[in-house]
């Protein structure tokens, strides 16, 4: 374990998704290149997603593990470390950060964190099997193998494109059998689009409408690894 700890200290990537040209993120980015050779930059034209924007850079993933970081710098990089020693300390395919473990960092509004832990609650719920503390975590890692799998399988599955996209990918993996552990994480909210308001009460009703249409399509068995 300690020698795959060092190997990621000396040999990464790092993979900017730009989820639409709305601005100018993407020149920005771009002009990192020259400076840091571990950086890949890549975009498209219409925002599609924060799904499919991971989904997307995952071709490009040339690594044994991918984790997925959001750019707003909430999770603290240094937990990309714990999740990898997980992934091999436990032989895991999917490492999921899990912000209430006693051995976290959660600074969070408190209404973010009752909401945050009703909506795992109502996860759970629609899939009993799932067994994840913290569905909605931005910090996840995935070997490479098991990525492709998943989200190969979720193409074309709109709801996938969108903020339920783990849930998505979790469910997919845990009824194939993969192997899923949750790992503490530093998370302290620095900004959020959403806020705490109407915006806010709005996105994560539209995500509970979307899990219980993802559900729909799960009994079904029309999604398959």
């Amino acid at each position: 374990m300690g020698d795959e700890v060092v190997k990621f200290d000396s040999r990464f990537e790092l993979i900017v998704v730009v989820d639409g040209f709305l601005d100018d993120t993407y020149e920005k980015a771009r002009n990192m290149l020259q400076t840091c050779k571990y950086l890949n930059v890549v975009g498209y034209e219409k925002n599609r997603g924060k799904g499919y924007a991971v989904r997307y850079g995952i071709r490009y993933s040339r690594g044994n593990y991918i984790v997925f970081l959001d750019s707003d710098m909430d999770y603290h990089p240094g937990s990309i470390k714990t999740l990898i020693a997980h992934a091999v300390g436990k032989n895991a395919n999917i490492v999921v950060g899990n912000r209430r473990d006693k051995k976290s960092t959660f600074v969070y509004p408190m209404v973010r964190k009752f909401a945050s832990i009703g909506f795992n609650w109502y996860v759970n719920v629609l899939f009993p099997y799932l067994k994840i503390r913290d569905t909605q975590a931005g910090i996840k890692l995935v070997d490479n193998v098991s990525a492709t799998k998943i989200f190969k399988s979720l193409e074309g599955t709109t709801l996938a494109d969108g903020f339920i996209y783990d849930i998505c990918m979790l469910v997919l993996a845990r009824k194939s059998g993969m192997v899923i552990v949750e790992s503490p994480c530093v998370f302290e909210m620095q900004t959020s689009t959403i806020g705490v308001g109407k915006k806010f009460v709005g996105t994560a009703y539209n995500m509970a409408k979307e899990v219980l249409e993802f559900k729909n399509i799960i009994k079904q068995n029309k999604l398959l690894i």
